[in-house]
């Protein structure tokens, strides 16, 4: 029987794998700390109660050395020289030079949390009490990483990049959905990113191919962008004994959730999952990774007793076209199969088939059963199982039927639907006309294709 993996491989998943989050109150804190939303407020705050403003918005230059030295807005190259922070200052001209003030104040004024007002500055009225409340630090949390992230994907000037505006507009969300997928606190070398994500053979890459070889500069330059965000980390190379690493932070899992969520790409929770009810569950389970799956299996059976579990999956099963979700369920119950086994073989006697089958496979899988009981099972039960089998592999599209014919544990498989038409066609499964016709388009062998097209012509006439 072959092993419980995911019936289409390289299939494109639809859904995220499940993840956790840190409380609303922890990723508020962690917003806040953040380098522009931390300079944003500060500069907000700063403008109390009033400050003069240019007919562009900013304060007077005299104002914005203020601000730079009140609140330490020095280039990093700075921090730690206070004669050339001064003489820095000094060559400004006028505010709009200071980039490390100007940023931050924009963002402030496109937050809302500074009012340009007939000339003069003020924080809101409420931003104190606004900065307490976790829902409004992360929404405007949300607007600098998108707005961050929107930027950073479509530009590549810094570092030795070639050009501007050319990095192409996938660049970054393949990385980070990358790192989405990676396990929490992932370290992903910076090279490995380049190599696995953006130049992999096979992939359709983001990068032009006259862009390739300056990939690495232009993914380092977009993702220290991010950086001022707290999305990501990246550690100095000092710190990692190696080149640069990139770790995917609690906040930038949230963030990059939201973007999954805005694209339409599922991307559920681990305690909500762990919630759903059977037939959510399974149907969620059935999108995911090998990897995702396993995230979200355990949390699930956690808040279920192994009995309630399998009665709770058998009850969801029974309908037509749910072999996916039936597949999906093996999965679960063979988590806890040991358990359950005399639930199992009890279910074997069922008057519903799709039950039946269910049972039927989780005990097959389940490394439980002697060889004269496999043998019985795929006897009474076997054309009813492989049709089901092969239905489940072809629920993202025939191609997914290759899933079973390749795997070296069903080799051969195939000839359980072909050894004997009539049982086949007595054991009345829904899909049996589909999976044939599928084994006659994808079977690699001519002669068992050919078989099937026999079997087919032999089926019942419909109507």
């Amino acid at each position: 029987m072959p092993a419980h993996e995911p019936p289409a491989p390289g299939h494109r998943q639809v859904s995220a794998r499940p993840v956790s989050l840190p409380p609303p109150q922890e990723l508020a804190h962690a917003a806040l700390r953040t380098a522009l939303l931390r300079d944003a407020l500060g500069l907000a705050l700063w403008c109390a109660p009033t400050t003069r403003v240019t007919p562009h918005g900013l304060p007077a230059l005299a104002d914005v050395r203020d601000a730079v030295e009140r609140l330490g807005l020095w280039p990093h190259s700075l921090a730690h020289s206070p004669d050339r922070r001064t003489a820095w200052l000094d060559r400004a001209s006028a505010g709009g030079d200071v980039v490390d003030f100007v940023v931050p104040w924009e963002t402030a004024v496109g937050l809302g949390l500074v009012v340009l007002d007939d000339g003069l500055a003020r924080p809101r009225t409420d931003l104190r009490a606004l900065a307490r409340a976790p829902e409004s630090v992360l929404g405007w949390w949300i607007r600098v990483f998108e707005n961050t992230f929107e930027y950073a994907r479509g530009d590549s000037e810094g570092g030795s990049a070639p050009e501007p505006g050319t990095s192409g507009p996938e660049l970054l969300p393949h990385v980070l959905r990358y790192l989405y997928e990676a396990p929490d606190g992932c370290r992903a070398p910076l090279d490995t990113l380049v190599r696995d994500v953006l130049l992999a053979p096979g992939t359709v890459s983001a990068l032009p191919e006259r862009l390739r070889p300056h990939a690495e500069d232009l993914l380092l330059h977009a993702l220290r962008q991010l950086a001022t965000t707290g999305a990501v980390l990246l550690p100095a190379p000092a710190d990692t004994g190696d080149g640069p690493v990139v770790v995917l932070t609690p906040l930038g899992r949230y963030g990059v959730r939201r973007l999954l969520q805005e694209v339409g790409v599922s991307a559920p929770l681990i305690g909500d999952l762990a919630d759903a009810d059977a037939a959510e569950f399974l149907d969620t389970l059935a999108t995911l990774s090998a990897e995702g799956q396993l995230t979200a299996i355990g949390p699930w059976l956690d808040r279920r007793t192994p009995a309630r579990a399998l009665r709770e999956i058998a009850s969801v099963v029974a309908d037509p076209g749910r072999a996916r979700r039936r597949w999906a369920g093996t999965k679960v119950l063979n988590a806890t199969s040991s358990q359950i086994e005399h639930e199992l073989r009890a279910l074997l006697r069922s008057a519903r088939p799709a039950v039946v089958s269910l049972a039927a496979i989780v005990l097959l899988t389940s490394r439980m059963l002697p060889q004269h009981e496999i043998d019985e099972i795929m006897s009474e039960f076997g054309p009813w199982v492989v049709v089901d089998m092969f239905a489940a592999s072809m629920a993202g599209g025939e191609a997914g039927i290759r899933f079973l014919l390749d795997a070296d544990d069903s080799a051969g498989i195939e000839r359980v639907l072909l050894a004997d038409p009539v049982r086949l066609w007595e054991s009345e499964h829904p899909d049996t006309a589909r999976v044939l016709g599928a084994l006659a388009r994808h079977h690699p062998d001519p002669e068992t294709a050919a078989a099937a097209i026999r079997v087919l012509d032999r089926g019942p006439v419909e109507g």
